[in-house]
Parts: C-alpha cells; sequence; structure tokens
C-alpha cells in the first residue's frame, strides 16, 4: 500500500504514531489494490496505530526483486570489489526448506569470471570488507527453470527454486589494467597505508621487487639484500618505464603483482626471452614526494615553476619529448596549485604561456594531437590575441591522433588537494579526512499496528 508505505518511511525506531491514509493512496504504487481485508469496503481512507519496532536494512540489488541482499552485519570501510577484482567469501546456500545445497568456508573467484551462480558476483560487488549478508535469490539469478543436478556431496538444486544464501565478504585482491592502452595487469597483494603516499611523478621511492620470467625463473631480485630497499627517482630513466608506470599506480605500503606482455618490454633496461611475459612482485616501502604547491611560499613556486621548465628543455634538447612534456605540465600545475585566478598577473600569465607552448610542441611531436589542441587553447586562455595559438589551434587534427592513448602524458602529476580538520580534545587536537558515499538502498520495517476504517 503506498500510504501505508509512505508512513513507515517517515518513522524512526520505537516510534509510535498514528496515520490517516487517503483513499487514493490505498493502492500500490503500480495503482493495484492493495492487500487489505475483506471486510474493509472499497474507496475508504484508513487509519493506523503503529508502533515502530526496528528497522532491517534491504537492499534489491538489480531493482527488479531478484537479488535481494539482508546485512547482518556491516563491513569496514566503504570500498567495494568491483569487475576483474579476485574476492575471497564464506557461503552457504540453502533452498527454501533449510536443505544446503552448496557451502565453503574461503573460496576464492574472479567477479568478471563468477562462482556458483550470478547472483554471487552481482552481491558481492555490493558489500565491503567483512560484512555479512543473507541472500534471497530468485530462479533468474539462481539456477532457473532448469536447476542444477547434485555435485559429489552437494544436493540437487529443484528447477525454478529459490535459493537462500548466508553470504561473507572476507577479503579481495583488486585486479585492473594500467599503462598505455592498459596492457599491464596489476594485481594488489596487500593494500597500501591508509596515511601512506601515492607515488607522483619524479617521487624517490624504496622498494623490494622480484621479477620472474613466464616459467619463474627470477631475472630481477632487488631491494632483498641487507634489508635495504631499492631506490630510484621515477621518471628519471633510472629503472625501465614498465616499473615507472607500476609504482604510479601505488600507495607507500602496497604491495602488487604486475604481469607485463611481450609488447612492453622493449627496453634495454629489461633483458628477457623475445616474446615472453614477465611478472614483477613490488613492494613499495617508502614514498618521498616533492614539496606540496599549497605549502610553498609564492617565491618559491615560482622558483619550483621555472626549474622545471628548465628540466624540461634540456629533455626537449634531447628529443626526450614525453618526459618534456611532463615537466612543463608540472611547472604549469604548481602554478594553478599556489595562485588563485585573481592573483595571476603579468608575470605568472607569461610563465603559464610559455609552459603551454612548450608542451604544445612536445604533444605534437609525440603525435598527441589532442592534448597539443589543448594547450594551445590554454595560451589563448591567458593571450587571446596570440597569433601563433589561433593559428595552431585552428589546424585540423590526423585523424590517427584519435587513436592514441594520452594517459601516460600526465600519469603522477595531480595535485592532491589537502583537506584538514583539526578536533580538540583535553588539550589534545588531530587531524583526520573523510569520505562519503551515497546508495540507494530500500528498508524494510517491523512493526506492530492497528488499522481501521474513517467513516
Amino acid at each position: 500500500m503506498q500510504g501505508f508505505s509512505m508512513a513507515i518511511s517517515s518513522m524512526k525506531a520505537g516510534e509510535k504514531a498514528v496515520f490517516t491514509i487517503p483513499q487514493e493512496l490505498v493502492g500500490t504504487k503500480s495503482g493495484c489494490p492493495a492487500s487489505i481485508p475483506g471486510n474493509i469496503p472499497p474507496n475508504q481512507a484508513l487509519r493506523f496505530d503503529i508502533e515502530l519496532i526496528s528497522l532491517v536494512t534491504i537492499t534489491d540489488i538489480l531493482d527488479d526483486e531478484g537479488i535481494l541482499k539482508k546485512t547482518i552485519k556491516h563491513g569496514m570501510g566503504n570500498d567495494k570489489p568491483r569487475d576483474l577484482d579476485e574476492v575471497l567469501v564464506n557461503f552457504n546456500a540453502c533452498l527454501e526448506d533449510g536443505v544446503s545445497v552448496s557451502m565453503s568456508e574461503g573460496v576464492e573467484f574472479n567477479l568478471a569470471e563468477g562462482f556458483f551462480c550470478p547472483a554471487f558476483a552481482r552481491a558481492v560487488e555490493t558489500m565491503t570488507e567483512g560484512e555479512e549478508a543473507v541472500l534471497i535469490v530468485r530462479p533468474e539469478y539462481g539456477f532457473g527453470e532448469q536447476g542444477r543436478p547434485s555435485i559429489g556431496n552437494e544436493a540437487a538444486v529443484p528447477p525454478g527454486a529459490t535459493l537462500y544464501v548466508y553470504l561473507q565478504l572476507m577479503s579481495w585482491k583488486t585486479v585492473s589494467h594500467i599503462g598505455e592502452n592498459r596492457t599491464i595487469l596489476k594485481k594488489t597483494l596487500r593494500r597500501g597505508n591508509s596515511e601512506g603516499q601515492h607515488t607522483q611523478n619524479q617521487a624517490v621511492v624504496g622498494v623490494r621487487l622480484i621479477g620472474k620470467l613466464q616459467d619463474g625463473a627470477v631475472f630481477d631480485h632487488r631491494g632483498h639484500e641487507r634489508d635495504e630497499p631499492f631506490e630510484f627517482m621515477v621518471d628519471e630513466e633510472q629503472v625501465s618505464d614498465v616499473l615507472e608506470e607500476a609504482v604510479l599506480t601505488m600507495r607507500e605500503g602496497e604491495v602488487a603483482l604486475f604481469t607485463i606482455p611481450p609488447q612492453r618490454l622493449q627496453d634495454q633496461l629489461v633483458v628477457v626471452p623475445t616474446g615472453s611475459s614477465v611478472t614483477y612482485e613490488i613492494d613499495l616501502v617508502s614514498v618521498v614526494n616533492d614539496k606540496h604547491p599549497w605549502l610553498m611560499s609564492r617565491a618559491e613556486s615560482i622558483k619550483a615553476a621555472a626549474d622545471k621548465e628548465k628540466e624540461g628543455d634540456k629533455l626537449f634538447s634531447s628529443r626526450k619529448f614525453l618526459r618534456a612534456y611532463r615537466r612543463y605540465y608540472k611547472a604549469r600545475q604548481i602554478i594553478l596549485s599556489c595562485f588563485r585566478r585573481t592573483q595571476i598577473d603579468g608575470k605568472i600569465k607569461q610563465m603559464l604561456i610559455s609552459f603551454a607552448f612548450k608542451a604544445a610542441e612536445c604533444a605534437t611531436q609525440l603525435g598527441h594531437y589532442e592534448q597539443a589542441y589543448q594547450r594551445y587553447h590554454e595560451v589563448l586562455k591567458y593571450d587571446p590575441g596570440n597569433v601563433k595559438a589561433q593559428q595552431m589551434a585552428g589546424q585540423a587534427f590526423p585523424e590517427a591522433s584519435l587513436e592514441i592513448d594520452t594517459a601516460a602524458m600526465h600519469r603522477g602529476l595531480e595535485i592532491k588537494h589537502l583537506l584538514f580538520w583539526t578536533c580538540q580534545s583535553s588539550s589534545k587536537s588531530f587531524t583526520f579526512s573523510s569520505y562519503f558515499s551515497h546508495f540507494g538502498r530500500k528498508t524494510c520495517m517491523m512493526a506492530t499496528c492497528s488499522w481501521g476504517c474513517l467513516t
């Protein structure tokens, strides 16, 4: 009944209230008559005396009542597994009469491949680590009208059976594609420290790594001797491109396994058999990033940006256009992070125009025409009458530029915002950051009520 649902949704657990529901809200939302006692005349307003005893969260996962989830124990945090992730779960699937058809304590599966029945992957995607839930699974998300025969010690699932499943998400390993053209497969074996730093361009990192061929033979083993991590600076050609791409996706304290295909191993710093893919297990022990622009004075930020531009000029002269582009773009980021729009005077404008022109030239040399177009338009933002920028921005882009991956150009160059809240308690202070998520849910309430017809 539409009016009854509206009444319940306005209440808190333990509340008692009297509601008068007009006749136009006595039906269901779809317009069908509500299920009410036959001795109540039709087309009547109704009065309900309701006491709301408790609230139980029920999630209609696909909004078709095919998979209903009742959370019986909330998990930790807000993160949920996605796409290619590998999850570890406990479960017990039963029929309506309580007969168990399958159960396991600790089974791992890939979400993209699924497990047991279609409902499992769909449900796990909505859960947080440690969460426990009971699912009601309709046949279309179970074993359909054909059912499932008995397998080993597991009972058969009759045709058209509804399943009742206890499910616990114990943990998961995040799996994703990274790098240029998303050709490198990353599996997170241990998450990084929640307060640890993300690796940024030109960070100094300390790692422990093991590189293996397809047959398991170790070809690279650094950072394990004498407990001293192997240190290098990102984007300074001290290690192979694939190792730089890998650590730029990591947070301090994280351990991850990277699978690298043969086409990404054409690098003089990585010598492996032709046509062989490799794996790298990397433990990111430490990260020291450049000083955050928000912590710089005006003079410091101008000097830092100018230094990045000089580094870019040297790299450009050596025809290392990608690394040069990154330096110019980082110089731009430093200035834009430190100066508000109203603080950008003539000197700062000239710096930004110089960065943009040089970055555009690098992008053109690389064939990243869309990025070149954006940089020329950035020049016009600060100098609308700039003839060269007008001419270059007005050029048609070669069609090939549309298929070029631009992710590598800005990898590790994002300026993270620093957001702080300070709390005082017993003369001690601490800072913390907070993240919030919002998602739709349906709520089922247990209530006692009496009702009657209003005359």
